[in-house]
């Protein structure tokens, strides 16, 4: 594909703030790529002033391999091509003196915190699942708005703001006391340094010249105030983005930030990219009716120079096993007729329950298929085991890791005696390793037990001294003095599971070998860094395992964001799934319809939308209306089931329902647009 007008002039622009408003498969991708390279070979950029931007490991990945057949590799190592949090941690690192950090910090990954947060709550709390999630979410959200524990406590008000403030205040008194980062004070601690010290910010915006960042419309908060910090001396940026894909309120992601660029940068220059190479006509024109219901401050139409294609076709269950039957025997006829592969299918919902019917009816058919996937490979207990162990090596005060790892393998030290250590701890003001040194814990312990601990103690002094004469073999080492694979085969007991774990461990100790040996795209790293990268889970997964290829995937709408299928089905499509009720009730349905975008513009020939008439819920058997989206599509490109009978009375209403919400969303944007133009 060679590059249009449009993104001809989007690489030109170098000089000054920039934003890209990439419609899906425009080429964005392409851009960014040709647009480091023309900042070199023509704007005689150094390469490690440039710093591209991603959301995923992945993406980063695959823009070190697109970049590796135009620069040579020595100048693609140079560039800083990374995620927000390895950014971040890279200023941390690098400013380590300047913040009251030890250099050997580690980091708490998300599920961690989640059980650490139900270790510090009261019972009411960590009892109510939807209570501890929004404690969660509350945290983050205080922290990337730069909200310290005092000004929350100073401004909340109802009860259980105070209490999760109070909950806020002691989640960061124990990452303190534990020399421990959690996933956003990645953000948030490289932001305020740069807010704060001048000279640092100086320095910083000269090693960055140029920031490129994709996914733009996925920013929160913090994320936002880290590229202002990082380029409000010359606004040399480019951020490519686009408002009808931002589907991450959940997380905290703002597409206000868009609307935001032009108040602080008022000399943007906009391009807007709306060539799309993937889908057909029709499937786009679909995708622009759906999002035209939503209120724009930027006007973006994609057009396609590809052939109209087929109808777009409506598949009606009677309940939702019949409906999975119909995708299974739709997709059994086109691989007859038409001689497709299965891996030109992708079943795309709502929310992950959906693919359990899915699943059973694939596999009842005998249709291959790979779900993507519920847990990262670094969340298997093995890997968090050996990660535990590796950073209580670099971090002996990391007391969440030290208490994982001091039962594995079994040393019969009793949760009575962990509680007095840890409350000991607390009392002195130490970390857990350093009160079992402490030779006041005869005081409340036995003998016996002591020398438990203090062999335990011992061996992680071992394996630190082992950790400097030998990195790369640290882990092999660990596993083998502590005789791991032999307790965890005890433990597992069934055969096909150990030989999985021991396969992933493996794979882990591979891994670790050639991140310390380096490769053509990354250099040598540090034990330390490579345990930071495996907490945050800053690798492609797809350099661990191949998967097989000729398959169906299955997976929600939030994960095909990025990806691209010949034919996709979208499942699901009932008032209540999606748009799903809680965004129903909280009156987000802007975000549901974006949602509903994403996934029709995946499909690059053809496209299903499929729902049930009946479905069951609790014990219950509910009647399910079709989604609002269905009839905001263009009727006349839809092709719906033979059976299908929908009462016009049920149309008029839902038409009436949008023209009262679209009223509102028309009155909000008078209110705001000017501001922008």
């Amino acid at each position: 594909m060679s590059l249009n007008l449009t993104q001809k002039n989007a690489i030109e622009f170098t000089n000054g703030p920039c934003l890209i408003l990439a419609g899906a498969g425009s080429g964005k991708t392409k851009v960014i790529i040709n647009k480091i390279i023309y900042l070199i070979n023509e704007c005689e950029y150094e390469p490690q002033n440039i710093a591209a931007v991603t959301f995923t490991n992945k993406a980063a990945y695959e823009m070190r391999i697109r970049l590796s057949k135009n620069l040579n590799v020595s100048k693609i190592k140079k560039i800083i091509i990374s995620t927000f949090h390895s950014l971040g941690l890279e200023i941390i690192k690098k400013e380590i003196n300047s913040l009251e950090l030890n250099d050997n910090f580690t980091l708490l990954d998300a599920k961690d915190q989640i059980i650490l947060l139900k270790k510090i709550c009261k019972k009411e709390i960590k009892n109510n699942t939807q209570s501890l999630k929004k404690l969660n979410f509350m945290i983050s959200y205080w922290k990337n708005k730069f909200l310290t524990p005092l000004k929350v406590k100073l401004s909340v008000k109802s009860i259980e703001e105070k209490e999760f403030a109070s909950i806020y205040e002691e989640y960061n008194n124990y990452l303190h006391q534990a020399n421990i980062l959690d996933f956003d004070d990645l953000i948030c601690i490289p932001t305020l340094l740069l807010r704060e010290n001048k000279k640092t910010r100086i320095n910083w915006q000269k090693k960055i010249s140029y920031l490129l960042v994709d996914e733009y419309q996925d920013t929160n908060n913090s994320q936002y105030e880290l590229i202002k910090m990082l380029t409000s001396s010359n606004s040399n940026f480019t951020l490519v983005g686009d408002d009808d894909q931002s589907i991450y309120s959940w997380r905290g992601a703002s597409s206000q930030n868009i609307f935001l660029l032009k108040k602080d940068f008022p000399s943007l220059k906009i391009i807007t990219m709306e060539h799309n190479y993937r889908s057909s006509g029709r499937i786009l024109k679909a995708a622009n009716t759906l999002i035209s219901n939503n209120i724009h401050y930027l006007e973006k139409k994609l057009f396609s120079k590809l052939k109209y294609g087929n109808f777009i076709n409506v598949l009606i269950g009677r309940n939702e096993e019949n409906e999975a039957e119909k995708i299974a025997k739709k997709i059994i006829s086109q691989n007859a007729k038409k001689k497709t592969t299965y891996q030109d299918y992708a079943i795309l919902y709502r929310g992950n329950y959906q693919s359990r019917i899915l699943e059973k009816v694939l596999m009842k058919e005998n249709i291959p298929y790979n779900i993507s996937e519920k847990s990262s490979f670094f969340s298997h207990s093995e890997i968090k085991d050996l990660l535990s162990y590796l950073r209580v090596i670099i971090n002996p005060d990391d007391n969440y890791a030290f208490m994982r790892i001091i039962n594995v393998p079994s040393r019969q030290i009793g949760k009575i005696t962990l509680k007095k250590l840890e409350e000991w701890a607390i009392k002195k003001n130490k970390s857990i390793f350093q009160i079992c040194n402490d030779v006041e814990i005869k005081k409340f312990l036995k003998e016996k037990t002591i020398n438990r601990i203090k062999n335990f103690i011992f061996k992680i002094e071992k394996f630190s001294q082992w950790s400097y004469l030998r990195p790369d073999n640290i882990l092999d080492d660990v596993i083998y003095d502590i005789r791991y694979e032999t307790w965890l085969s005890k433990v597992l007991k069934e055969s096909n599971k150990i030989k999985n774990s021991i396969n992933n461990i493996h794979t882990l100790s591979k891994w670790l070998k050639n991140m310390i040996k380096g490769d053509n795209f990354e250099k040598p790293m540090t034990l330390s860094q490579i345990v930071t990268r495996m907490t945050i889970c800053d690798i492609s997964e797809n350099n661990i395992r191949e998967e097989e290829k000729n398959r169906v995937q299955l997976m929600t709408l939030h994960a095909s964001k990025g990806l691209e299928f010949s034919s996709v089905f979208i499942v699901g499509m009932c008032e209540g799934i999606l748009p799903n009720q809680k965004s129903i009730n909280n009156n987000n349905i802007e975000e549901e319809r974006r949602l509903t975008y994403v996934g029709i513009t995946r499909a690059k020939k053809q496209l299903f939308f499929t729902y049930c008439a009946k479905r069951i819920q609790y014990g219950q058997i509910l009647n399910m209306l079709p989604s609002r989206f269905l009839f905001e599509l263009p009727q006349e490109d839809l092709k719906w089931d033979k059976n299908f009978f929908l009462d016009q009375s049920i149309k008029k209403i839902e038409a009436i329902k949008f023209k009262i919400y679209h009223l509102k969303k028309i009155l909000k944007k008078n209110k705001n647009e000017n501001n922008f133009k």
